[in-house]
């Protein structure tokens, strides 16, 4: 239980990591009336993840026996593949991810405004 609340502790720490990013470009350009469509994009995407997890663990109850340590190893196998690959992404991006975001807060504002915030901050939060 402890590695689980460990894991969702840090990958919630790095969502808010992004998400202050976004917002603070964002108050940066003056551009604050585009925050609540950030909010929205987190929302959704913090929504669809719970309604994954509690879906993967109702469907995880209801095996038994080897089907279920099957599930609960690919489970975790997976999940350390994903974090694996997380910690070597943000290793090389740590350094330049604050400008590549503040960056990509510029476009989308400009470009598809309140709507390209929301899959901006929806992507960054789901994955």
């Amino acid at each position: 239980m402890l590695p689980a609340f460990l894991l969702s502790l840090r990958e919630g720490l790095e969502a808010a990591l992004i998400i202050g990013i976004v917002l603070g470009a964002l108050h940066k350009m003056n551009r604050r009336e585009l925050s609540p469509a950030v909010w929205a994009g987190t929302g959704s995407a913090a929504a669809i993840s719970l309604v994954v997890a509690l879906g993967l663990i109702r469907f995880g109850t209801t095996l038994e026996g080897p089907a279920e340590m099957i599930f609960e190893g690919v489970t975790m196998l997976l999940a350390a593949v994903v974090l694996t690959w997380m910690i070597f992404w943000m290793q090389r991006q740590s350094r330049s991810i604050k400008g590549e975001l503040e960056t990509s807060v510029r476009q989308q504002a400009l470009r598809l405004g309140a709507q390209g915030l929301f899959w901006l901050a929806f992507f960054a939060v789901l994955r």
